[in-house]
């Protein structure tokens, strides 16, 4: 016979404790429980905050049953996930024995359906379940409060009391709920930055934002058989074939066949849609295509950006609006690995238009300047241009070599509006691009692509050939995502997570299409019509002042005829350049450091944006920090260095202690201080010794470290990382002002170059790009240019 084990006195008494322990919490666990009345309330407050958030999921779901009936059949399938969700939830919750009596068990299915309603809104898993259950609870004890408010028994009026004081606690935090979803945020984070520097000649030229001199026509090209859209569908102008794009997008299973019932076709027959502002008049006109990026695929992103095709137009542009909407997003089939299929649908549009302007008859026979194209891209469209400029100069795609390519257009200006980037990568690779003039731009209080990915491509650009070429980016503070598309206006999230968005800081809508207006049509004019007296225009945001809303501006700019000194990716040593011959030297720095810049939410493993630079950090005025750049003895010389070279570099302040890396204040947080704006003197230094030191606030200001605020919540750190993200500014400094400054000063015979760090205390840079440039490749002296006649045209009609 098997004996019991004998269990220790000790054993005996933390069980007895246990067991009066169990019993006291189930005594208050009784005492505490609410009424059935309370638990109906309870759960039907819960049920109402859930069939709201049905609601927003049902305006998201377009089913393709046509504009009447989609709303009522999204509502419908909605509120038929939630009911799917909330009977799983019931069916969890019975088996696992989870609080079953607090909400009843239609609350806690209700409960249940809300998070899965808005993870399907596009919440991660952890966001949907902390703001369900902050919901829930709010609605739970509002609905409770409100029923208990009704009970009757021997202590009823005390509970009623207790439940309106409660019920109203509840009502009243609803209305502040509410209030804050309605408020657009605050600005007061904000920081204005005065541009200084010595004075910038504005321009000559006309306001590009302005209309031109051409009356503009509209067309409509397409398959002709668009289910939703008549202008594609059977009021078509000109008809177009399918295309198949089987190569380049990866779409199967069950939500293909979703995409195909609403569309009605497939990758294999994807429609040529296009919507047209052309000039009138014989041309031939530049063609410019623009193309949107990813969004709502039924609400239509092509006509947002008609107010860039009227402009073009009438300054003597073909512009089409390309359709790619059966790309986009739905709620139940997005579409993944697609980009490289969007820029090869860019080059299919050239491809027709090639052939409509050698076809006898076409509405656009002789009529396109196909020596002169341009390709704009927003969102997945700015990238997707970017790879069409790739692809444009490939024999095979990439990825399978199978696949010929025939397209080789003469593209010579592409236009990315904060685009995102390596979301495709050809053969695995970053996207190459070279010998096109490139222009990228990005808001600051983009809270879609929130960082500066735009900068990757730019910093990738290659010039290779013999002609002018540029490429520049422009950063404006108090730009969002959405705005440059007059469809997606200031909402960067779809509603109704849209409700979390700080809009408070963001510029008016048409202020920040201006910024557009500006800079895209000023970089047709200089690339497309060949006048360079737009090309100021990139180089200092300060020349076109007068054309511009008021806000920061940072510009980054460079040319084909920059000849590089240093730009730190040869190597690892810090003592020497990527020129050979020239040396590095450093005094002291309290921060000296070559680095990759990171993105403004950089984890372990995250790519960075592909661009080393050195990191110049210093803590006293006495003796003053210095960086200095030892050039070559030949160099002078070889380069033609004279007065009309420019010396360039490029430069931002970094958030950074010069001593201490993660400074931190009394209490143990990080500090979250506004730095001040710092200065250093430049010192160029001839072969015979003589130098000149001019301070760089005489040609520019750095501008502070300036935080953005994507949310209205009050930390943002783990969706969107730093609230600060560095993007450089490009300064040119003329050699002709250090000879003047200093007599006796001979810039043909400069060999070193030193940033003295002494008209600021401390302070940390980064700095990268130094070399040389000359002004008359971009900005020739403005009484050599001779305006096309077109370009007179405009002045005379007062444009600027």
């Amino acid at each position: 016979m098997t004996q019991e084990p004998r269990r220790s006195d000790a054993d005996s008494r933390w069980g007895s404790r246990l067991r009066r322990l169990g019993a006291v919490l189930a005594k208050w666990g009784r005492a505490l429980e609410p009424g059935p009345r309370v638990r109906r309330g309870a759960g039907r407050g819960v049920i109402a905050v859930t069939a709201v958030l049905a609601l927003g999921l049902g305006y998201r779901i377009r089913p393709g049953l046509g504009p009447w009936l989609d709303p009522v059949a999204g509502v419908l399938i909605a509120l038929a996930l939630a009911a799917v969700a909330g009977v799983a939830a019931a069916l969890l919750f019975q088996i696992v024995r989870v609080l079953p009596r607090l909400l009843g068990w239609s609350g806690l299915a209700a409960a249940g359906a809300a998070v899965v309603v808005l993870m399907l809104m596009g919440l991660p898993a952890v966001a949907a379940a902390v703001t369900g259950i902050t919901l829930i609870a709010l609605q739970a004890i509002f609905g409770g409060a409100l029923a208990g408010a009704r009970r009757v028994g021997p202590r009823g009026a005390a509970v009623r009391v207790v439940a309106i004081v409660v019920s109203s606690v509840g009502l009243a935090a609803n209305a502040l709920l509410i209030y804050w979803m309605i408020d657009r945020g605050s600005d007061d984070h904000l920081r204005e930055t005065a541009a200084a520097g010595a004075a910038v000649e504005p321009l000559l030229a006309a306001d590009p934002s302005r209309p031109g001199a051409h009356e503009v026509q509209t067309l409509f090209y397409g398959s002709g058989t668009d289910r939703h859209r008549p202008e594609f569908g059977h009021e078509v102008d000109v008809r177009t074939e399918p295309v198949d794009a089987s190569p380049f997008v990866e779409d199967k299973g069950w939500r293909t066949e979703l995409r195909r019932w609403y569309w009605g076709f497939d990758r294999e027959n994807l429609p040529v849609n296009g919507r047209v502002w052309y000039p009138d008049g014989a041309g031939p006109f530049p063609l410019v295509l623009i193309v949107h990026g990813n969004h709502a695929m039924w609400d239509y992103s092509d006509p947002g950006y008609a107010y860039l095709g009227e402009l073009l137009a009438s300054r003597g542009f073909i512009t089409v609006s390309v359709d790619e909407n059966f790309f986009n997003s739905s709620t139940f089939s997005p579409m993944r690995a697609e980009n490289d299929g969007r820029a090869w649908m860019l080059l299919q549009h050239l491809s027709v238009w090639r052939e409509w302007n050698g076809t006898p008859g076409n509405p656009f026979h002789g009529r396109v300047d196909l020596s002169n194209l341009a390709l704009i891209g927003h969102s997945r469209g700015g990238e997707a241009a970017a790879i069409a400029g790739a692809f444009n100069r490939l024999p095979r795609y990439p990825d399978d070599a199978t696949v010929e390519f025939d397209f080789d257009f003469d593209i010579r200006a592409i236009v990315a509006i904060a685009p995102s980037d390596m979301q495709y990568e050809p053969a695995g690779r970053p996207t190459p691009l070279s010998d096109v003039n490139y222009l990228v731009f990005q808001g600051a209080h983009d809270a879609d692509v929130a960082f500066f990915a735009g900068a990757r491509q730019y910093h990738r650009v290659r010039f290779t050939d013999d002609a002018y070429r540029f490429k520049a980016s422009l950063w404006a503070y108090r730009a969002n995502h959405g705005q440059f598309n007059t469809g997606w206006g200031d909402a960067d999230f779809p509603w109704p997570l849209s409700v979390l968005l700080n809009r408070s800081p963001l510029l008016p809508p048409e202020d920040q299409r201006r910024i557009a207006e500006v800079y895209i049509s000023g970089l047709l004019e200089a690339t497309l019509h060949g006048d360079r007296s737009y090309v100021p225009l990139f180089r200092d945001a300060r020349a076109a002042a007068s054309w511009l809303p008021t806000d920061t501006y940072i510009a980054r700019f460079r040319d084909s005829s920059f000849r590089l000194v240093a730009d730190y990716e040869e190597d690892v040593d810090v003592s020497t350049a990527s020129l050979e011959g020239a040396s590095i030297r450093g005094e002291h720095l309290s921060r000296w450091r070559e680095e990759d810049l990171p993105f403004r939410r950089q984890q372990d493993g995250d790519p960075t944006k592909e661009n080393t630079v050195v990191i110049l950090g210093w803590q006293s005025e006495e003796p003053p920090a210095s960086y200095s750049v030892a050039l070559p003895e030949e160099l002078s010389a070889r380069w033609a260095l004279g007065p009309r070279s420019l010396l360039v570099f490029s430069l931002a302040q970094a958030d950074e202690d010069p001593v201490d890396p993660d400074p931190e204040d009394e209490d143990g947080d990080e500090e979250d201080e506004e730095r001040p704006p710092v200065d250093l003197t430049v010192e160029l230094v001839a072969a015979d010794g003589t130098s000149s030191r001019l301070p760089l606030s005489r040609f520019g200001s750095l501008v502070p470290p300036s935080k953005s605020r994507f949310l209205k919540l009050p930390n943002e750190t783990d969706l969107y990382g730093d609230p600060w993200e560095p993007p450089l500014a490009t300064f040119e400094l003329p050699l002709r002002t250090f000879a003047e400054e200093t007599p006796g000063f001979d810039p043909a015979a400069l060999r070193t170059i030193r940033f003295v760090f002494d008209r600021s205390p401390s302070g940390v840079l980064i700095l990268d790009e130094i070399g040389f440039a000359e002004p008359s490749s971009g900005s020739p002296n403005m009484s050599e240019l001779r305006p096309t006649p077109s370009v007179q045209q405009r002045r005379s009609r007062g444009g600027g």
